[in-house]
């Protein structure tokens, strides 16, 4: 038997185990579930052989661990441009440079997601909007993807709460990294495709935004910042 089928054995009979039994369970009784966990295992559980995009923000959030906000440069010389903007084709306010090991404090940061990681949620995950009812804004729970759906994952914060794609756009859920989808871990965070952009300052006219590059840069553990 190959790895695949095993992998969507496993999956099948984790949710039959695992899961209240609700309709959109993945049992004899609802095989369009059961094709979709299969197609997912087929893909190689890798939740990036898809064709999905997006342009979800998370604004004034680091990536895992949100612990390690700042950067040092490495060891490679190259001009940098500092945008007005978060976005490629904003406004340039300065081009700089920093000196070998230098480390760079980032004041701001933004993530800006282009291909979502498709998951499978292990549980219910309800999100809160706020929405207009009578006149008055309250705020609305409902639930946003069953156990047992495939669903994009675009986001984790650090502090409990993940980013998906629902069919309203994206909203934040309660999760656990280990314990809210087949496909993302602690090891492994992050969506297909995203760009992290810092905002920093190296004079007190040359600040602006730009893209954290793991050829140039490399991000501080936090301890090792305030031994700085």
């Amino acid at each position: 038997m190959c790895m695949r089928s095993i992998a969507a054995i496993a999956l099948l009979a984790g949710f039959a185990n695992g899961c209240t039994k609700n309709a959109s369970a993945p049992t004899a009784e609802n095989p369009a579930k059961v094709e979709e966990i299969l197609a997912y295992a087929e893909e190689g559980m890798s939740g990036c052989d898809h064709d999905i995009e997006s342009n979800a923000t998370a604004k004034h959030a680091w990536p895992f661990p949100a612990e390690a906000r700042n950067v040092r440069w490495g060891n490679q010389y190259e001009k940098m441009k500092l945008k007005l903007k978060p976005r490629p084709a904003a406004f340039i306010t300065a081009t700089v440079t920093w000196k070998k090991g230098e480390l760079i404090d980032v004041e701001d940061s933004e993530i800006v997601v282009q291909k979502p990681r498709r998951v499978l949620a292990k549980h219910d995950l309800f999100v809160t909007r706020k929405v207009w009812d009578q006149g008055v804004q309250i705020e609305r729970t409902t639930k946003a993807v069953s156990a047992g759906d495939v669903t994009s994952f675009l986001f984790y914060n650090s502090r409990g709460y993940c980013m998906i794609l629902t069919d309203d756009g994206p909203a934040w859920t309660k999760c656990t990294l280990d314990g809210s989808f087949e496909g993302v871990t602690a090891e492994q965070p992050f969506a297909c495709e995203q760009t992290w952009w810092i905002k920093v300052r190296k004079s007190k006219v040359d600040k602006g935004w730009m893209p954290f590059e793991d050829a140039f840069m490399m991000r501080v553990p936090p301890q090792d910042d305030a031994a700085k």
